[in-house]
């Protein structure tokens, strides 16, 4: 149930929205301050939280060595918002269809902001490397998939080749270095905000309940990628302390 400060107001853009400023007040005026909580009350549909912090002073100065390649996943979120979106040209003209891959690419991007939030905060309050550690060595593999799976939209004109394209970039380890440059960013703005913990699930559920219903020949990559998903997360997953 919103708060009742929340009645009749509209939601900022973006993964981070005004319900889950309103629902956690005192932690996000500890991280950023009172007069950041009370802009983003009142912030337009225009504004993301990420915008808002950009614009503001709210971030003190980094203090903590942030690793290099966490730019890098960030970037790796942003090339799949853009083959997502470029999927949902391709398909324009069957709505269903590119209205999944936009939803795909919103997701990504979602997954770009929390990336995003990580890095700032992670360089102001804390950094735990020896959870990011296990994936440090997908992150150039990670990047060689995206170079083929770029390369191979020039080829592709069937739908099930492209649902196929989303399993396999699903099934990469790009959701897995979310996952850990999460854990790994020593913030309670982080560890209190449901969105970063649900994101990843969220958006590995979706792909899976819909593609069969485009092509329901892959209903069993999909269980395999869900399975997958799940099994990995409950032996991998390393919660912050």
């Amino acid at each position: 149930m919103p708060s009742p400060l929340y009645h009749g107001r509209t939601e900022m853009l973006g993964v981070i929205q005004t319900r889950d400023i309103i629902a956690h007040p005192l932690v996000t005026a500890h991280c950023f301050g009172w007069r950041l909580f009370f802009r983003a009350l009142i912030a337009s549909r225009r504004k993301t939280f990420l915008s808002l912090l950009a614009e503001s002073d709210a971030l003190r100065s980094p203090t903590v060595a942030v690793p290099e390649l966490l730019g890098r996943c960030i970037d790796l979120e942003s090339r799949a918002r853009r083959i997502y979106e470029l999927l949902a040209a391709r398909f324009s003209d069957r709505v269903p269809v590119r209205r999944f891959f936009e939803t795909l690419a919103q997701q990504e991007q979602e997954h770009f902001e929390l990336l995003a939030l990580c890095r700032q905060l992670a360089s102001r309050e804390g950094w735990l490397e020896e959870h990011f550690a296990p994936w440090r060595d997908a992150v150039p593999q990670l990047e060689r998939q995206m170079d083929d799976l770029e390369d191979s939209l020039d080829d592709l004109d069937r739908l099930a080749d492209a649902l196929r394209l989303v399993i396999r970039l699903e099934g990469s380890e790009i959701n897995h270095v979310l996952r850990g440059a999460v854990s790994a960013t020593d913030s309670e703005f982080v560890r209190t905000l449901q969105s970063f913990r649900t994101a990843e699930a969220k958006h590995i559920a979706y792909a899976c309940d819909q593609i069969p219903r485009f092509e329901p020949d892959l209903a069993g990559e999909c269980r395999g990628l869900r399975v997958a998903h799940l099994s990995d997360a409950g032996a991998k997953a390393s919660p912050n302390k």
